[in-house]
């Protein structure tokens, strides 16, 4: 359904500019160019690029490239409620997966967070099972995809060290870390190694003063800790997740009427599950809560598909003799309607929204077709109208043609035209004020609360 769709959002960046340059260059050079390079090692471009060099550098290809992580992804959550959730339950869980909009969205896109979402699945199957070698496998995988990635091996190591393998009491301290690490140090010496390397021969890991996103990565003062604190709650609530999260603590308000809480009559999977969920919320909350601009909903993805298997373990838990399986079918099914709206929540123009994590998005894309169409029957160059984010940039990156031409960084003092869609997060309440006030309206089209409007300044 996805396969025509543009690269959108940071898929063009990490996806499209990457794949372009090892594709382009014939996989001359192992670094990206400073230009495109976002720190992450640059295996997802490499990964595009060398299908592309197979089957050839269109859309259907690309989209068609996630097909073995959609797979890797779905038989890994199935996997995993089979063991953990039951099979009573297991239709539902699978459910949830498919409905949940942050999931949903990213496995429309080409998008190397839906293969750290499977890489992490594997990864906590292994753990469970006990798979040295897909174990070894899902860490290598998590390495190479990114830096985010290698954080997430690292909490799931934590998470393995001191709630799945316990030390035996004849057991040294420094055999159990070595028996519990063991997995993880191929993986570690390979994204290790990148790293020193990519320092070696660029003095930088992460960002550079001068990348793009180098604002990003600014240390955030008291002030924007406590706002990123408030964006992290909202995201955790939203789309859709509200009603998700607000059956748990639900749930857990009637298991601690009965005192099940306190008398520790919990299933011990369950508070496993618990222990992975916080140790995940506070290693990928840190970087969240520091940083100025590191607030994206696909970030948090491993801490989302915590809190879907909480929820269904904690239904286990319900008091059998008021909680029925029916009464739990309809519970469930409340939730997961409540969660499946999260695809309908689009906010009003002046409050930015995590675009690429809601199917929301997808009439963008047809939007974008005609406003393109529009724009070449008026016989207006590309690069005379000036925009914002996703849409800067030669329209190549985007529907992988051969078109150089493209839109311009917005500069409302000397443009003559103006191309605005409430999924670009970048014009202020200001600059929405004087389009509407000041700015002629030359072209506008809408489908389903999505917007695409081509102003020209007044004479």
């Amino acid at each position: 359904m996805s396969s025509s769709h543009p690269f959108f959002w940071d898929s063009i960046q990490l996806g499209s500019k990457h794949a372009h340059h090892y594709f382009e260059s014939n996989f001359s050079t192992f670094l990206l160019p400073e230009a495109i390079d976002s720190g992450h090692p640059p295996y997802f471009g490499m990964y595009v690029a060398a299908l592309w060099l197979l089957f050839g550098k269109t859309l259907v290809v690309s989209h068609w490239s996630m097909l073995p992580f959609l797979l890797i992804l779905v038989v890994q959550w199935f996997k995993l409620g089979r063991r953990l959730v039951g099979k009573s339950l297991l239709p539902y869980f699978m459910l949830y997966l498919m409905i949940d909009p942050v999931i949903a969205s990213q496995a429309s896109l080409v998008s190397p967070d839906l293969v750290l979402a499977a890489c992490f699945l594997l990864l906590v199957n292994s753990v469970y099972e006990g798979a040295k070698n897909m174990h070894i496998l899902s860490v290598i995988g998590l390495g190479m995809i990114s830096t985010r990635g290698m954080m997430v091996a690292f909490l799931v190591f934590i998470w393995q060290y001191f709630f799945i393998r316990r030390r035996r009491e004849s057991q040294a301290r420094l055999a159990h870390l070595v028996d519990v690490l063991y997995p993880y140090l191929p993986g570690g010496m390979m994204a290790s190694l990148y790293l020193v390397y990519h320092y070696w021969a660029t003095a930088w890991i992460g960002y550079h003063a001068n990348s793009e996103w180098a604002p990003s990565f600014a240390f955030a003062d008291i002030q924007q800790v406590l706002k990123n604190g408030i964006v992290l709650i909202w995201r955790l609530l939203d789309f859709g997740r509200l009603f998700l999260v607000g059956g748990i603590l639900f749930m857990i308000w009637i298991l601690w009427n009965r005192n099940s809480l306190i008398k520790g009559l919990i299933d011990p999977q369950l508070k496993k599950v618990w222990a992975l969920l916080v140790i995940l919320l506070i290693g990928l909350g840190f970087s969240f809560l520091i940083y100025a601009g590191l607030q994206q909903h696909r970030y948090l993805i491993p801490v989302y598909l915590s809190l879907t298997l909480l929820f269904f373990l904690i239904i286990k838990e319900l008091p059998s003799d008021r909680w029925t399986p029916k009464l739990k079918s309809l519970f469930v099914g409340g939730v997961a309607v409540g969660l499946l709206t999260g695809n309908l929540w689009i906010y009003p123009d002046r409050i930015s929204q995590g675009w690429d994590s809601t199917l929301a998005h997808w009439p963008f894309f047809e939007l974008r077709s005609q406003m393109l169409a529009y724009i070449n029957t008026s016989e207006i160059p590309l690069e005379e109208i000036g925009t914002a984010f996703p849409e800067i940039g030669a329209v190549k990156f985007k529907n992988l043609s051969e078109d150089l031409s493209g839109f311009k960084a917005k500069d409302m003092q000397t443009d003559k035209f103006i191309l605005y869609s409430n999924i670009m997060n970048d014009y202020s309440d200001t600059e929405l004020w004087r389009l509407r006030e000041e700015w002629e309206v030359l072209h506008e089209i809408r489908k389903r609360g999505v917007k695409m409007i081509l102003y020209r300044r007044p004479e």
